[in-house]
């Protein structure tokens, strides 16, 4: 019986988690969540929400949680015999974390301040440490830096991407790949040591 109930729960908070990401993605960041519409579109009492997520917020970080969860097991994939620069351009060419950018963007925009907009933060820094060791990047540059700008980067483009691409009248695919080419210069680029701002090196 425990188990039935288990399972009842889990289903209706995939239902309700799957609910508000399809309202999120008819409708838009911003245009928040509707709890009412989350629970008709899950077939089940609006109730049932604070039941199992306590709040809209809370509702938000599941679904984020789910996302992400995603979103690396994408990326993780097939990674292995690819050179720094091909694992590390891999979620500029990659649409799967576009929503997980707009969903912690949302809850930021919230005024929710526990928001992590660097998951795995440690597991990457780490990864950087190893393309130092592996001669991809120079012992000389800021990691955690590099870690920040690169998240800073790919986050702020997956949540402007189209209306980036409809400002500068650029096929969204295309516009991809022309990012991606700078991403892949800048990249290159860290294998030598740092310029100073005088213009010689560190």
């Amino acid at each position: 019986m425990a188990t039935k109930t288990k399972q009842n729960r889990a289903e209706t908070e995939r239902r309700l988690i799957d609910a508000a990401l399809d309202l999120i993605r008819r409708n838009g960041v911003l245009a928040g969540l509707n709890l009412r519409e989350v629970a008709d579109g899950a077939g089940v009492n609006r109730g049932n929400i604070y039941h199992y997520f306590g709040s809209r917020r809370e509702l938000l970080r599941a679904a984020i949680s789910r996302r992400f969860e995603a979103v690396v097991e994408s990326l993780l994939a097939d990674r292995r015999g690819l050179s720094f620069v091909e694992r590390r351009l891999r979620p500029f060419r990659s649409t799967d974390g576009i929503r997980d950018s707009q969903l912690r963007a949302l809850l930021v925009i919230d005024g929710d301040e526990t928001v992590d907009p660097m998951p795995q933060y440690e597991a990457a820094l780490s990864g950087l440490r190893q393309d130092v060791i592996d001669g991809d990047i120079d012992r000389a540059h800021d990691l955690e830096a590099l870690q920040v700008a690169l998240a800073a980067l790919l986050r702020g483009y997956r949540i402007f991407r189209e209306p980036y691409a409809k400002r500068i009248d650029a096929d969204v695919d295309d516009l991809d790949e022309r990012v991606a080419a700078i991403v892949r210069t800048w990249l290159e680029a860290m294998a030598e040591p740092p310029v100073s701002p005088l213009g010689g090196q560190q």
